[in-house]
């Protein structure tokens, strides 16, 4: 009778935490238990002070975490994606920026590593905002052990859309670009490298392309040709060659 008497007892709610049991936990380093009660706080008691305990807590999260020991090798990645997308405002906390632009080259580097096929895509969706230059260190690091095209779609990524002229004077990003236009045109790296190479950084990038002009690739040829072309950019010999290969 006792037991089912205990079994039939309501079970008492925890109470919503407070601002101070916030405070609490991040004294005590609690960071995962702060950042699972945060919003327990209705939406107008959500202070200043609310917004940097999560800041502090989401921060000392991704740069804490271990890499698990499962398959999945952008795990801290995603964690830190999730705390993005869950509070808005770390946007714009130069602190979680930074911890989770390195944890997400690491994770690049571990997927790298691991061999798998997917690790440019993955990073790219998980680290969409990534500063110019975390985005120039990955694409930096795809290109140290693959052929230089392979990074292209990072180093396209870090210029953004012609926004981050600074990015274009990267030696880097010229060997990439260089690379992905001697691929065939249907290739979306070939079509970054155009984008990249004739329309966001054409002043950093013209006379490496004007250069290479001369003896190139019928690939290349035909990436280059007609915007070649259109920045009246080719020498009467290589519009000549141009014309010769049908372009």
């Amino acid at each position: 009778m006792v037991l089912a008497s205990l079994l039939a007892a309501p079970v008492l709610a925890r109470p919503a935490a407070t601002l101070e049991d916030l405070r609490a936990l991040a004294a005590q380093k609690s960071w995962a238990e702060l950042l699972e009660r945060a919003e327990e706080l209705p939406p107008a008691a959500r202070s200043d002070t609310w917004r940097t305990l999560v800041t502090e807590a989401a921060t000392a999260a991704v740069e804490s975490a271990t890499a698990p020991d499962d398959k999945d090798p952008f795990a801290v990645a995603r964690k830190a994606h999730a705390l993005r997308q869950r509070y808005a405002f770390l946007a714009k906390a130069p602190g979680f920026s930074s911890a989770r632009d390195a944890r997400g080259l690491k994770d690049l580097e571990r997927c790298l590593e691991s061999k798998k096929s997917d690790c440019i895509d993955t990073y790219r969706e998980l680290a969409a905002d990534a500063s110019t230059e975390t985005t120039l260190q990955a694409a930096r690091l795809v290109k140290r052990g693959h052929f230089a095209y392979v990074a292209m779609p990072l180093f396209a990524a870090a210029v953004r859309g012609g926004k981050e002229a600074g990015a274009c004077k990267d030696e880097a990003l010229a060997e990439a670009v260089l690379a992905a236009l001697d691929l065939p045109t249907t290739d979306a790296r070939a079509g970054d490298a155009r984008k990249v190479g004739f329309e966001w950084c054409w002043s950093a990038l013209g006379a490496r392309l004007k250069t290479a002009t001369v003896g190139a690739s019928a690939y290349f040829l035909a990436n280059t040709c007609v915007p070649m072309r259109a920045r009246k950019a080719l020498t009467e010999l290589q519009d000549d060659l141009c014309k010769d290969a049908g372009l």
